[in-house]
């Protein structure tokens, strides 16, 4: 794990609140209009809501992924509405906490999270975001995915969708949490990849015989 230290970035947090933008290999700290008309963030298609989302069938499967990581049976809940869809997961020791936002612009609001825990904290190094490899958009120094130690909570993007997933776990050491966090965070990413298909119509009933 690195904190976030790509040139991208420290040009973006030294110009706070400037009108120029700040470029490098990286990508860009902005977002940016083609001549089309549709908008791009770090290279990646506009950032419209959209209905992805963490279902039902999706917390149940986080659930039975961290039971086999605690060893015990958690309960679950969980609101499936998009574009901020959620999944709680619970015992007593146990808390585990997913939340996709998938609302316009929410790569965006990740980047800007990011940036203020950085300028807020760095005399408390727990709270600097580190990056994690292999979670969200490849990127330069992953930094599309951060780890807060204080926190016990992993933050990604992927396209539009931010997770965040906190995973807090009685007697786990904190590489331990991390990298239960880390697992559960890739299966949510690839349960919410694909918009949920409508339901079927019902069946139209057969006219009547005279």
């Amino acid at each position: 794990m690195v904190p976030w230290r790509s040139l991208g970035f420290l040009c973006a947090l030294a110009l706070v609140g400037a009108l120029g933008g700040c470029s490098s290999s990286g990508g860009s700290s902005t977002g940016s209009t083609a001549a089309g008309g549709s908008r791009f963030y770090h290279s990646y298609p506009g950032q419209q809501a959209t209905g992805l989302r963490i279902g039902g069938p999706d917390c149940q499967a986080l659930a039975a992924t961290l039971e086999k990581q605690v060893g015990v049976a958690v309960r679950r809940s969980s609101d499936p509405t998009p574009p901020n869809s959620h999944c709680q997961l619970q015992r007593r020791g146990v808390h585990v906490s997913i939340s996709l936002d998938a609302a316009y612009r929410a790569r965006e609001r990740y980047e800007y999270r990011m940036e203020e825990q950085v300028q807020f904290n760095a005399a408390y190094p727990g709270k600097v975001p580190q990056a994690v490899s292999g979670v969200g958009d490849r990127g330069a120094h992953d930094h599309y995915a951060s780890w807060i130690p204080a926190y016990n909570t992993l933050y990604a993007v992927r396209g539009n969708r931010w997770l965040t997933l906190a995973y807090s776990v009685a007697g786990k050491t904190r590489p331990q949490r991390l990298a239960g966090a880390t697992a559960l965070a890739r299966l949510a990413f690839k349960l919410t990849a694909r918009q949920p298909k409508p339901a079927a119509p019902p069946a139209s009933a057969s006219p009547a015989r005279r």
